[in-house]
């Protein structure tokens, strides 16, 4: 028995398969799911083995963990399958899945602060600076969009945005929340996936052992104590989660929560040491308070320890030794807690310990990192990047030495990124003058940074001493000189950059630019010279929001009503397809669009939003779609938007057929024929021609219909 309703693209098939197996095909209508609620008595007398949703719809309750409580409840327990193994239809690295799976508002409000409005969700944008919102996301569609700086998607490509992350690893984080299992590599590829998910768990397994034990009313006091002194507060300590190591040889080793890895794995993760004498290992942190290092996802990959007080141990901070999970040249303390503040600001401040950035945060400067134990190195700057536009140093007044300057200098040069550096009050550190200062203080000290060049030239004048002095200033200038050219041999500088660079050391060292060319034996790059440096206003595909804006006319906003309206409600392409075709739309985004959209339309049928956004690959064409389904989403009456908008296209299609013709014309009267002689050819053609467009003029015209 065979039902069908070709307007939804249901069917319902029974008794065609052995076994009573049950085959129940739905599309991505929400209404039939609904019907499927409030109907468990369509399964009645059926036995199925199989219930198959391989177009599932995503938003709302409609997700995978409740297909499943569906399928335990109405079918006896049998399997559920939402079609996204291999085949019909599905994603083989389990995309579809996890997007089914994650609700959009509960994941955005991990990081932004929504409020309902008009079946929306609203709030400040986490990708940029502002006082109103508009950042909308949409529950049903899954889909947000920020109406200031034009970026939108679906739940990965959110994660993307904010975590800084590849295509996969957004993937990962989404289903690691919703408890999915991808599908697993192959091979060695397979292994190394599970090896570095084992450090990931031990090292997870460690940070709990080391928070409990904080917490713990006797073996936890005297760290409690010390935390107390230097004025952490308790949330502090959870926001950091904060630990303490036993003073103890094994003390984790032999952990109850540790006994699920083999002493190997603890090793490679860092967390124990092999003995030198003999088999066995021991603790790698004992009798020290402990930070937990995490990536900017949140995830713990190594530890800072600093040693108790009494302690007799000389090594007062002591950091995990690098694994494959951890690299102390690239890696940073407070990244997680940051991250957020990093992108809103497009700036980050750049302490030297631990203490010092969980004391920021603290007082609500939350966009404060520190490096571990090494100089800030080009693999920071690179990760930084993702994240900011400028990176400030904060040095100790007195601990601010040549090499960590001179290199400051060097990454300024070769880094396209702006560093500046502020220094502290002699004597201070930066935990001692949050306290003191407060939050106010601290700002206005990060606010007083110079650029790493004005930094250096000033320490030079004040080093030197006499700088009004002929000699000395002599001195000064050629060091100065002697540092750049330090700098510019230690990596490839772009040269706009360089000529930025020398045009400011001008300005402070009063020597001409031309001189300061010549000294460096470099002439100047001609404006038709293409830089291969590292400067580029923006990634390959991603719209420049400041050199270029969007068409505003009245076609393009036709073209992108209609658009905005398909992805709203792509049912309506029934209708549309009729009355525009693709390569109709003059706006290149948009036509894009249309494209994609109209061969899913004839492929696959009607498309579910959070996977179509999928298919448009360039960020300008996916955020100028959003763009347009916000708007249109906010249409009051869309029949009346719609007929106009199609009335308007073909409006300007006719007009410009006439345009065709009546060059036809012109391009006619140009030719000539012999005096006295029949109408030539070009005049037969002008002719045939007037009588069309004259056709044409009879025809009558779409008129607007009045609102």
């Amino acid at each position: 028995m065979k039902f069908c309703r070709s307007d939804q693209r249901t069917r319902w098939e029974f008794g065609r398969y052995p076994r009573r197996i049950l085959i129940f095909l739905l599309s991505r209508n929400s209404h039939q799911w609904r019907f499927l609620i409030k109907n468990p008595g369509l399964f009645d007398g059926f036995d199925p083995a199989v219930l198959y949703f391989p177009k599932a719809p995503v938003g709302g309750v409609f997700n995978t963990r409740f297909l499943k409580d569906l399928g335990e409840a109405r079918l006896g327990g049998g399997m559920v399958s939402t079609g996204l193994a291999n085949g019909s239809g599905a994603s083989g690295d389990g995309k579809s899945q996890v997007l089914q799976a994650t609700d959009i508002v509960e994941l955005i409000s991990q990081t932004v602060s929504l409020k309902q409005r008009s079946g929306k969700f609203v709030g400040l944008c986490p990708f940029h600076q502002e006082k109103t919102p508009s950042f909308q996301v949409d529950r049903v569609k899954q889909y947000y969009y920020c109406f200031g700086c034009k970026k939108g998607g679906n739940a990965i490509d959110f994660v993307i945005e904010r975590d800084r992350v590849d295509f996969r690893q957004a993937l990962q984080i989404l289903a690691d929340q919703a408890g999915i299992d991808l599908p697993s590599f192959s091979g060695r590829e397979g292994q190394k996936a599970s090896d570095r998910q084992v450090l990931f768990d031990a090292q997870a397994a460690a940070c709990l052992f080391f928070e409990k034990l904080l917490a713990h009313p006797q073996h936890g006091e005297a760290g409690r104590r010390y935390l107390a002194e230097r004025g952490f507060t308790e949330e502090s300590i959870s926001r950091f989660h904060l630990g303490v190591a036993p003073d103890a040889w094994d003390g984790l080793l032999k952990s109850s929560g540790m006994k699920r890895f083999a002493p190997g794995q603890l090793a490679v993760g860092g967390l124990v040491k092999s003995r030198e004498r003999g088999d066995g290992h021991y603790d790698t942190f004992r009798n020290r308070l402990m930070f937990p290092i995490r990536d900017e996802t949140g995830r713990t990959i190594a530890f800072g320890g600093r040693v108790m007080p009494g302690s007799s141990d000389p090594a007062k901070y002591l950091n995990s030794p690098e694994t494959p999970l951890f690299n102390k040249s690239s890696c940073m303390f407070g990244m997680d807690v940051a991250r957020d503040r990093m992108l809103e600001t497009r700036s980050v401040t750049v302490v030297e310990g631990y203490t010092d950035v969980v004391m920021a945060h603290q007082f609500g400067v939350t966009n404060v990192v520190s490096v571990l134990g090494t100089a800030l190195t080009a693999q920071h700057i690179s990760k930084l990047r993702r994240f900011v536009d400028r990176v400030v140093l904060l040095f100790d007044g007195d601990a601010a030495g040549d090499a960590a300057v001179n290199r400051a200098v060097e990454l300024f040069l070769t880094q396209p990124i702006e560093i500046s550096i502020a220094t502290l009050p002699e004597g201070v550190d930066p935990d001692e003058l949050l306290l003191r200062d407060g939050a106010a203080g601290f700002n206005a000290v990060i606010d007083s940074a110079v650029d790493a060049l004005t930094y250096k030239w000033r320490r030079l004048v004040q080093q030197i001493g006499n700088s009004d002095g002929l000699t000395g200033k002599q001195h000064a200038v050629e060091a100065y000189l002697a540092t750049l050219a330090a700098a510019r041999g230690s990596g490839p500088v772009d040269s706009i950059r360089w000529g930025v660079a020398l045009a400011s050391v001008s300005r402070l060292t009063e020597i001409p630019t031309a001189e300061l060319y010549r000294r460096f034996k470099m002439t100047r790059s001609s404006p038709q010279t293409k830089s291969k440096g590292f400067v580029q206003v923006s990634e390959p595909g991603e719209p420049n929001y400041r050199a270029a804006t969007l068409q505003t006319g009245a076609r393009s906003k036709a073209e992108g009503f209609i658009i905005g309206l398909l992805l709203l409600e792509p049912d309506r392409w029934d209708v549309i397809q009729h009355q525009i075709l693709p390569r109709e739309f003059e706006n290149e985004n948009l036509r894009q669009v249309a494209e994609i959209f109209w061969g899913y339309q004839q492929d696959h049928g009607e498309p579910v939003l959070n996977e179509f956004l999928d298919l448009l690959t360039v960020p300008s064409v996916k955020s100028e779609a959003l763009r347009w389904m916000a708007e249109a989403s906010d249409t009051a009456d869309l029949e009346t938007m719609l007929s106009g908008s199609l009335e308007y296209l073909a409006d300007c299609r006719k007009r410009a057929e006439e345009q065709k013709l009546i060059a036809q014309i012109r391009a006619g009267e140009t030719g000539t024929g012999e005096k006295g002689s029949e109408q030539s050819p070009t005049t037969t053609v002008s002719m045939d021609v007037l009588r069309q467009l004259q056709e044409k003029m009879k025809r009558p015209d779409l008129k607007r219909q009045s609102s």
